[in-house]
């Protein structure tokens, strides 16, 4: 059996993944970067949605609900899918819709992203320093590092659908299916992910949904971006695609950009 990491080098390593996903996510708003008063408070709303989580699932066991791996694969499908999908998503939209997406700074599609990673970091983190000690060190490691993202990409999703809904150009009668549909979706991924991992290991099928969905979110989020980047540079009298005014009038692109950061 390999070795487990003690108690400071668990929280490290917990801690410094966290931030590296937390700037990671933060640098894909470029355009008017989110306040870092805020993306703490999100991160610290993520912890507490992971208590409520971990709340609901002690109820649950005192209430005598078999656990995962008390029965064969339809439980472990029932279970992934019922509970732990709608309950771990669920805590996390309820901080960010009870709180998160009343501040004025949710003012942009891109910030559901940023915000609901935010958020989901917290989850993790918490998530991992309760379940990290004890472990072998190179899940420890591994589950460090993966867990964040695998949380960030589900909430990801219903991040940017609410987003959509609230602040895209979406008509009304639309709005709530991609609120809905989105929360929906994130919900059954995650419990598709946890049902594929539980129930045969197959950790190569579970890191490849991982990755075609973090393909598709940052490449949504990409989307989002230039939108914004676009929209700010046609509010100052650009015509053109700014990459162009970059190369045959720096002057003017450089006040630009000045404007954009100050």
């Amino acid at each position: 059996m390999s070795a487990s990491a003690g108690t400071p080098a668990v929280i490290t390593m917990v801690i410094a993944s966290a931030l590296f996903w937390l700037q990671y996510v933060d640098l894909k708003d470029t355009v008017a970067p989110e306040p870092l008063r805020r993306l703490l408070a999100a991160f610290g709303l993520g912890i507490v949605a992971a208590l409520m989580a971990m709340g609901a699932f002690t109820v649950l066991d005192i209430a005598g609900l078999p656990a995962l791996d008390s029965g064969g694969v339809g439980w472990m499908a029932l279970f992934s899918f019922g509970l732990i999908g709608p309950i771990e998503e669920g805590a996390k939209i309820l901080v960010a819709a009870l709180i998160v997406f009343r501040w004025q700074e949710f003012d942009e599609p891109i910030d559901g992203f940023v915000y609901a990673a935010a958020i989901s970091l917290g989850f993790a983190t918490l998530e991992n320093l309760h379940h990290l000690p004890g472990m072998p060190v190179n899940e420890q490691l591994a589950r460090a590092i993966t867990l964040p993202l695998t949380h960030t990409l589900f909430a990801a999703v219903w991040g940017l659908g609410i987003a959509r809904a609230r602040l895209g150009d979406v008509p009304f009668g639309g709005r709530r299916l991609w609120a809905v549909g989105s929360v929906v979706l994130a919900m059954s991924l995650h419990g598709l992910y946890d049902f594929i991992l539980f129930a045969w290991e197959a950790t190569l099928l579970t890191s490849g949904i991982a990755l075609v969905l973090w393909l598709v979110v940052i490449a949504r989020a990409h989307t989002l971006t230039r939108q914004a980047r676009w929209g700010y540079y046609t509010r100052h009298g650009f015509s053109l695609e700014p990459t162009v005014y970059m190369l045959w009038q720096p002057e003017r692109y450089r006040l630009a950009e000045a404007r954009q950061v100050a």
